[in-house]
C-alpha cells in the first residue's frame, strides 16, 4: 500500500503503528495525560476533542492544543472531534465542524485530522480542503457501534473514502460473534491487498474484537489503538499489553 508519513511515523510499511487517546474534559486533565504518555510506546496521539467540556470553542480548543503539543515533546497528533452520531460525546453543527477542524489545521498544531465519512458531506469535503492545503493528513473513519456489516459494504465504504481523497480509510465495526470478526479482517485484506492506494486502518470492536487489534498487520491494518488510563472506544487494552504482542507478531512476518 502506498505510506503516509505524519511527522517521523510512516503509516503502511512495516510494523503496526499503535495510536493511544486522550480524552481529557479539561485543559489541565489534557495536560497531564499527554504528559503521561510520554513514559509509553506509542506512535501517535489522537486528541479526541469532542471529550474536552469547551470543545465547541475554537478559541478554547487551540489554547489547550499549545500545551498539549508541547506536553507531547515531538509526538505527532490526530485531531478527532467524534461525533453524536458516530459514538463521540457531544453534537456538533457542520458549521462548528468546519470552524474547530480548520482552525486546528491552519494552527500547524496538529498533524492529521479525522473526518467522518458520513457526517455533513459538504463540512467533510471542507475540511478536507483546508488539510490538504496545509499538509495535514486526513484519515477518513466510519465507525458502525450496532454491528458489522458485509465484508463487500466495508469495502466499499473505505474506498470511498480513498475516492474523496482521504489518505487514511479507517473503520471500525461491533462484533455480535466471531463470525463478524472474521468478516472484518476479511474486508481488511480486501482492502489491503486490492486496493492499496491509501493505508487501511480498522479494528472489530469491544471484548470480542481484541483480536482484530493484535493482528492487524497480518491482515494489512496499518495502525490499532490502544489505551493508558481511560478508553475511548470498546476494546481498547493497554498499551504495554499490546506492543509485546505486535512485536511477536512483526518478528515472524
Amino acid at each position: 500500500m502506498a505510506p503516509v508519513q505524519i511527522k517521523d511515523v510512516v503509516l503502511g510499511e512495516g510494523r503496526t503503528k499503535v495510536i493511544v487517546p486522550i480524552t481529557g474534559r479539561t485543559a489541565d486533565e489534557l495536560v497531564e495525560q499527554a504528559a503521561t504518555l510520554a513514559a509509553h510506546e506509542l506512535d501517535l496521539v489522537e486528541w479526541r476533542v469532542d471529550f474536552f467540556d469547551d470543545a465547541l470553542d475554537s478559541d478554547a480548543v487551540l489554547a489547550v492544543a499549545a500545551r498539549i503539543v508541547e506536553a507531547l515533546n515531538g509526538k505527532p497528533i490526530l485531531f478527532t472531534f467524534r461525533t453524536k452520531g458516530e459514538g463521540g460525546q457531544q453534537a456538533i453543527e457542520p458549521l462548528q465542524y468546519v470552524e474547530i477542524n480548520s482552525a486546528l489545521i491552519e494552527s500547524g498544531l496538529i498533524d492529521a485530522v479525522d473526518v467522518e465519512q458520513f457526517y455533513d458531506a459538504a463540512a467533510g469535503d471542507a475540511v478536507i480542503g483546508a488539510a490538504k492545503a496545509n499538509g495535514v493528513a486526513v484519515v477518513g473513519s466510519n465507525h458502525d457501534f450496532f454491528g458489522t456489516p458485509p465484508a463487500d459494504v466495508i469495502v466499499e465504504r473505505l474506498v470511498a473514502m480513498q475516492e474523496r481523497g482521504c489518505d487514511i480509510a479507517k473503520m471500525a465495526v461491533m462484533p455480535k460473534d466471531a463470525g463478524d470478526v472474521l468478516t472484518l479482517l476479511n474486508a481488511t485484506w480486501t482492502m489491503a491487498s486490492q486496493h492499496p492506494a491509501t493505508p487501511v486502518l480498522t479494528m472489530s470492536m469491544a471484548g470480542l474484537g481484541v483480536i482484530s487489534r493484535m493482528a492487524a498487520q497480518v491482515v494489512g491494518s496499518c495502525a490499532t489503538f490502544a489505551m493508558v488510563g481511560r478508553a475511548s472506544a470498546p476494546g481498547q487494552v493497554p498499551v504495554e499489553q499490546l506492543q509485546p504482542i505486535l512485536a511477536l507478531l512483526d518478528a515472524n512476518l
